[in-house]
């Protein structure tokens, strides 16, 4: 297999299963929680974006994060504070609950996920690690703050 033709199999399975997992999620908890902004909350739990370094990291325009703010704002999930050297600069960071809810998300995934892997003979789920692994080390090492 060619690198375009495993570069497009490992989008794909990425694809199916964060809209599988994701799918589950949702079916079985209280809150409508757009995938975006899970993404956007991962993000916020390592540390303070700014609203410009939000809309790059998602190759979206501002006023679509803007919005998305808005919302998680409004749930209590993020708190939106000017920069106190800059006014015109504006940090959003996630608030104790929404780390509480972020949290619970992560959980019910992992969990959901799990299951999902209970099929696998212990020599596949090594397989299947190795496999992360080898991914992770390719894209680089420090995936966690892209988040």
């Amino acid at each position: 297999m060619n690198e375009r033709a495993l570069a497009r199999h490992i989008l794909e399975t990425l694809h199916l299963v964060m809209r599988k997992i994701w799918a589950e999620v949702k079916q079985e908890g209280e809150e409508m929680f757009p995938a975006q902004s899970y993404r956007l909350m991962g993000m916020l739990a390592q540390r303070p974006y700014t609203l410009t370094e939000l809309a790059r990291a998602q190759a979206v325009r501002p006023s679509t994060v803007s919005r998305a703010v808005r919302s998680l704002s409004d749930q209590g999930w993020v708190a939106v504070e000017r920069d106190s050297t800059d006014r015109r600069r504006v940090w959003i960071r996630l608030t104790p609950k929404g780390r509480k809810t972020l949290r619970r998300l992560q959980l019910r995934a992992t969990a959901r996920l799990g299951r999902r892997l209970t099929p696998l003979s212990p020599e596949e789920r090594v397989l299947l690690a190795r496999a992360m692994d080898l991914l992770r080390r390719t894209l680089g090492s420090d995936m966690r703050s892209e988040r």
